[in-house]
């Protein structure tokens, strides 16, 4: 008897089954994480600054929902909310922020083991310029800039009644001396096995 080059199928409707309850879990965590959003959209409270990431963040945080069960399901399954992701956002981060930073932040809100690498893809769509087109001088020149005033110099503090002229200057090089403190590098993590990959579109 000759071997036979025959492969054994799987049942086909097992796996179309299996691959339908899949789905409906997904579309189950989903719709839970979606609906969890909408509802803190609706009851979003801030400041100033938060406000202003917050159409931004919401936006962002229901693309990943959609694009990753696994950030739906943790979205879905937490107790914090998008009012306290952009509160937390926006602590100690100045007067400018970077997109790359507000969605850094809101990501490691939901994953603080996470981390949000950039990449910028660009497109380049028609024609190259023509001759005529780069030779065009810029509508906008540069400018040097303006200089600055000088500034004031700071008063400095009258020395105590009590105290000796010595040890006012002896006070204020101790003062200047004092080491500032260092702040360790960051660690970069490596990717595990189970990376999520999420996509920003603009």
């Amino acid at each position: 008897m000759s071997e036979s080059n025959l492969v054994v199928l799987p049942d086909m409707q097992a796996v179309e089954n299996t691959e339908v309850e899949e789905v409906k879990v997904q579309e189950g965590v989903v719709s839970a994480a979606s609906k969890k959003l909408d509802e803190e959209e609706k009851a979003f409270v801030g400041s100033g600054r938060a406000k202003m990431i917050f159409p931004h963040v919401v936006k962002t945080l229901r693309g990943f929902i959609e694009e990753d069960d696994r950030f739906a399901d943790v979205f879905a399954n937490t107790a914090r909310t998008i009012s306290e992701c952009c509160a937390a956002v926006v602590d100690k981060s100045g007067d400018v922020m970077s997109d790359l930073e507000v969605y850094r932040k809101a990501v490691q809100f939901y994953f603080p083991n996470a981390d949000v690498e950039f990449k910028m893809n660009v497109r380049i769509t028609g024609a190259a310029p023509s001759e005529e087109e780069m030779k065009k001088p810029a509508d906008i020149k540069a400018e040097p800039e303006k200089p600055k005033p000088a500034p004031k110099p700071a008063a400095k503090p009258a020395p105590a009644k009590d105290a000796k002229p010595s040890d006012a200057a002896k006070e204020t090089e101790a003062e200047e001396e004092k080491p500032k403190p260092k702040i360790p590098p960051r660690k970069k993590k490596a990717f595990e096995d189970d990376s999520m990959q999420l996509t920003l579109w603009g």
